[in-house]
């Protein structure tokens, strides 16, 4: 968005914060405007909007589907790119019946297989199994 502007980005800052609130959130599992206004955002069709009769508002139309082509893209890009970087540090891996492996478990869930005084201080591996 800004970057093809960089002078202008307080123009946009508003609308971005706008698509940025109403976006679903996967740590809340819902969008930011649900937590704060307590139901879903209105859906915005920019396809159904017709040409107005007030020159402004077709301007301003045009400026909000351009900023909404431009955000998808840029998600498209972003989401990308996370991909790739995700992919770079997973190796495929095979195991075959009676391999020994290790057991990694998340800090919270240790207690379930043993009790430690310190789950700082625990190991992060059991097994071999």
């Amino acid at each position: 968005m800004t970057s093809h502007k960089p002078q202008h980005w307080h123009k946009w800052i508003s609308q971005a914060e706008f698509w940025y609130n109403r976006n679903y959130h996967t740590s809340l599992k819902m969008s930011l405007f649900k937590v704060l206004y307590g139901y879903d955002p209105p859906q915005l069709t920019f396809e159904l909007i017709s040409q107005s009769k007030i020159e402004i508002v077709d301007q301003m139309l045009k400026k909000i589907q351009l900023m909404a082509k431009v955000l998808k893209e840029n998600l498209m890009k972003a989401q990308n790119r996370m991909k790739v970087n995700a992919d770079r540090k997973r190796t495929e891996r095979e195991f075959n019946i009676g391999d020994w492996v290790f057991l990694k478990l998340q800090p919270y869930r240790q207690t379930s297989i043993a009790l430690r005084r310190s789950l700082k201080l625990a190991s992060k591996y059991y097994g071999p199994y």
